[in-house]
């Protein structure tokens, strides 16, 4: 029990972390916090909202993951490094996919659910 409490900190201190010191992070956060209200005001369903916490999920963890892999990279090598440059890339292209998918998935779920209740 005691390593599980040891791991959970952990890992809370690295969302903390994050928090504090990844502006992009922040932003994603508000980004889900408004999509998280937009989903209660417009009292969207079940499979909508699982779609939502799933992206909201996903495009936090890919953020997690780039500023872990960029940080590895920058304690490998200090100086510019063309492979590093590659790793540093693709890593926030995949949060960038992941962003992008995000935002695909809310206009399909969102622009429907508002027009229901414009012509409401």
């Amino acid at each position: 029990m005691h390593k599980t409490f040891l791991a959970v900190r952990n890992a809370l201190n690295g969302l903390r972390m994050a928090f504090k010191n990844e502006r992009n992070f922040r932003i994603e956060i508000c980004c889900a916090c408004i999509a998280l209200v937009m989903a209660i005001l417009l009292k969207l369903n079940q499979v909508s909202w699982l779609i939502i916490v799933l992206n909201i999920c996903l495009v936090l963890t890919a953020e997690l993951l780039n500023t872990a892999i960029e940080s590895l990279a920058d304690l490998a090598c200090k100086e510019i490094n063309p492979v590093i440059k590659i790793i540093k890339d693709v890593s926030a292209a995949a949060v960038l996919l992941t962003a992008l998918t995000a935002v695909v998935c809310a206009l399909i779920i969102f622009i429907p659910a508002i027009f229901k209740i414009l012509h409401a």
